[in-house]
This record gives C-alpha cells, structure tokens and sequence, in this order.
C-alpha cells in the first residue's frame, strides 16, 4: 500500500512538473513541481534556475506541499526586491516573508536570490519524503526579459547541502509600519489601543547602581527643594514633555525603579532610626520605672 503511494504521487510529480504561465507585459506568473523529495535523506535542496538575464524589479516565490511521509500543507511566501545585471556585476536585493503558514513553513526554507548562479535554494529542513508545488510571479522593468524569466526558469535536479536555518516566520522588512496611521513615525505606529498578555522590551541599563556603595544618594531635603522649584521628581519627566512626547516604556520602567530602590533605602535608613528611637525610649523607660521606684520608696521612709 505503502509502495502503490509513492508511485502515485510519483506520477503526479511527472505529470504536473510542467510549468504553467500567466503573463500581460512585463508581469509574469508560473507554477513548477519539484521531484520527490526521498525519505531519510537529510540536508536536500531544490534550485530555482532562472535564466541569465537582467532583472529589475521584484520577484515572488511561494511554496505549498501536501502529504506523503508527514503533513506539509500550509504556504510559505517570499518576496524580493532585486537589482540584477548578470553581465555588469551589479546587484542587489532585499527580502521579506510574507507568509510563513502551516506545516510548510516549518520543513523548508526558501533561500535568497544567488546572483552568481541565478537561482534560488529551497531547503528541505526535515528528512521525509515530500514533493513541493512553487509558483513564481513577479513584474520587471523588461518585458523581454520577463518573458525570457516566463519561459526559462526551471528547477534544479535535488542535491545535497548542509544548511543550519531553521524555519522561517512572517517579516515586514520596511523602515517604518503604521496601524491606524498613514503616517508611522517609528518602526510600528499604532493608532489605537494595543491588547497584549505580555510585553518585553530590551534595555541596555538597568538602575541596580542605586545599591552600589558609590552611589549619591540624594537627601530627602534636596528631594523636597526639586519639588518645590521644579514641580515633579529629578529625572522623571515633566507632565509638559510627556505630553508633547510620549512615554518610553523600557526607560520609563527603569526610572520608576530607580526612584523605587532610592525610596527603598530612604525605608531602610528611617527603620533603622525608628529602631534607634524605639530603643532609646526602651531605656527611657526603664529609666523612668527605676526613677519612680526611688521616689515611692522614699516616700514610704517619710
């Protein structure tokens, strides 16, 4: 039964392993099937071959798989954008994911452009007998060249290569993203509220320098006259600038933490005379009581 599978979906490799076109000017869209990927046999990867010819302009590649030896379904999806001059040695290409879903995102891994061999490496990242369906689709500034692309990429024959990636997930390789905006002024703008269970930020300092010895620890009159000119804490912003500008998290937290030690050690230092005093009013009393009981006995003599 097993067998009988594999010839099937053997057949079915052959018979679709004809690449179909899609094409209007100078975008173009095909499909290849890839030969069958053997069970137990690590470290396998597919070439796209694309020919020798300039590209400029940016060029999609999206996989998806079904099921033999282990599930595979899913697609995984990426995206270049390539400056290429085979004959003048110019190039250039940048890269994203657009799609890392299923389980086909997690057994390959498509490769970047290579300009020295024109083609692009699939990986195998697990050992199980698959075959993969890879459409190709892009738009370049040549319509010849496009059509030259159409009609004479094909796919490698499946060789050996070690590789250490591990799978890929979706990227957005942009300078900025904006949700809700069209105006994004960081990395990601969000224009809205951001529902999370947990957010971590990294940080270069972290305000554990407030318990070193060496630390000027200011006094608890200089934390009054800063409040009495300035109106808040040192080193904390003021209302004003966090209106105008915002609130850094990760900078914030570690001021807030550092204010939190400084008050820490304001605790430690006021028990310390609260003991002091405790103690002190202890002897008091036990003065008072030695006291009193000289008086009474003196009074008694009387």
């Amino acid at each position: 039964m097993k067998t009988n599978k594999l010839i099937v979906s053997f057949i079915i490799s052959l018979i679709f392993n004809i690449p179909t076109y899609s094409q209007s000017g100078n975008n173009f869209e095909f499909t290849l099937t890839s030969p069958m990927f053997a069970n137990s046999a690590p470290n396998q990867a597919v070439n796209i071959q694309f020919p020798s010819v300039p590209i400029w302009g940016w060029i999609e590649v999206t996989i998806t798989s079904s099921y033999n030896s282990q599930f595979s379904a899913g697609k995984l999806t990426k995206r270049y954008q390539i400056g290429h001059n085979p004959n003048g040695g110019y190039f250039d290409q940048k890269t994203e994911v657009a799609d890392a879903l299923g389980a086909v995102a997690t057994q390959w891994y498509i490769g970047d452009f290579n300009y020295d061999t024109n083609s692009i490496p699939i990986y195998h990242l697990v050992s199980t007998n698959n075959f993969l369906v890879i459409k190709v689709e892009g738009l370049l500034t040549d319509v010849n060249h496009a059509n030259t692309v159409k009609t004479g990429t094909t796919l490698s024959p499946l060789e050996t290569i070690i590789f250490s990636e591990k799978r890929q997930y979706k990227s957005i390789m942009q300078d900025r993203v904006g949700i809700g905006t069209n105006t994004p002024d960081s990395a990601l703008t969000v224009n809205g509220t951001i529902h999370s269970k947990e957010v971590k930020v990294d940080l270069l300092n972290w305000p554990d320098y407030v318990f070193k010895r060496e630390y000027d620890l200011p006094t608890l009159e200089e934390v009054e006259t800063h409040i009495k000119e300035k109106g808040y804490l040192k080193n904390i912003p003021s209302e004003e600038e966090v209106l105008k500008g915002g609130v850094n998290l990760g900078d914030m937290n570690a001021k807030l933490l550092q204010k939190i030690e400084e008050l820490t050690l304001y605790m430690i230092d006021l028990n310390k005379k609260l003991n002091e005093l405790q103690l002190n009013n202890k002897k008091f009393e036990e003065e008072n009581d030695i006291l009193k009981s000289k008086i009474k006995e003196i009074e008694i003599k009387q």
